[in-house]
């Protein structure tokens, strides 16, 4: 690999990591399409985690404050005392436990599903029907009056606290994240929508999206990490792929936020859908 491939590889990721149109779907058809090689298992996990960098640092005082206030209600007595009271009272430590909880059927179907999941990279027609899939999902918030509503409040600065983020809500977004590892699928894409259309206000949807995938890149890691060998790729390639993949995931993570601030979000589901007809065209015809 050389240094140009790995920046370009880093671009990639970046770019599609975090805007809702599925940074699987475009490799499967960059590979197919224009004749790039998969790129080597430990390279893959340092572009991950390259992009884990970026969310860690645009919600670091967010993470910084769920960690030094999480931490401190559970040194708390009152925990235990009046576990259900202190729930109710820590919007921190809900929110924790509501990134546990929407973790673990993200996890479940990773470990019992993932080969199966996975399998379909090598069906291009299968990868376009999910990229139209991501953008009729985009669309789902549009039908919903009170997402509309909740959007504009954020946009004019009202309240986008977690209390809008109910228990029942985490498992379903976590089966949505999961459902994600098909290739075609966009994890952002299908967890914000689904979170919009549940009538959680646009920040909080973001914020709660994006923090759910600190684990579920983190397992992602440890799952491929088992599957690396000797690579032969020099050190410093695979650091310009995972700065590359930093720099641009952070641009595009927070190009995404703005977005999706101005109520535009759906407007991603316009390039999924072309994209998706316009690769299964193709793969119809070959």
């Amino acid at each position: 690999m050389t240094f140009l491939e790995a920046i370009l590889l880093g671009i990639l990721q970046g770019l599609t990591e975090f805007l809702p149109i599925s940074s699987s779907g475009h490799l499967v058809l960059a590979q197919t399409f224009l004749g790039l090689k998969e790129p080597l298992v430990f390279f893959d996990v340092m572009l991950h985690v390259g992009t884990l960098a970026a969310v860690l640092v645009v919600y670091r005082e967010a993470i910084g404050k769920l960690a030094i206030d999480g931490i401190s209600a559970l040194a708390s007595p009152q925990l235990w005392r009046e576990p259900s009271a202190t729930f109710n009272t820590s919007s921190e430590l809900k929110f924790i436990w509501l990134i546990l909880l929407g973790s673990i059927p993200t996890g479940v179907i990773a470990v019992l599903f993932k080969d199966q999941l996975e399998s379909f990279f090598h069906e291009v027609r299968l990868v376009s029907v999910m990229l139209i899939l991501t953008g009729l999902i985009l669309q789902l918030p549009r039908g919903n009056t009170q997402a509309k509503t909740l959007r504009k409040r954020d946009v004019e600065g009202g309240d986008t606290s977690s209390s809008e983020l109910k228990t029942w809500h985490a498992p379903l977004i976590g089966i949505a994240q999961g459902c994600a590892i098909t290739p075609g699928i966009s994890r952002s894409g299908t967890t914000i929508s689904l979170a919009l259309f549940l009538g959680i206000p646009a920040k909080t949807a973001a914020e709660y999206s994006f923090l759910l995938s600190i684990p579920a890149i983190l397992g992602a890691v440890v799952l491929k990490i088992r599957d690396v060998g000797d690579t032969a790729i020099s050190l410093h390639i695979v650091g310009a792929g995972m700065l590359a993949a930093f720099i641009v995931g952070y641009i595009a993570l927070r190009f995404l936020l703005a977005v999706l601030n101005r109520g535009k979000f759906s407007l991603f589901s316009y390039y999924c859908i072309a994209l998706g007809l316009v690769s299964l065209l193709i793969a119809l015809t070959q």
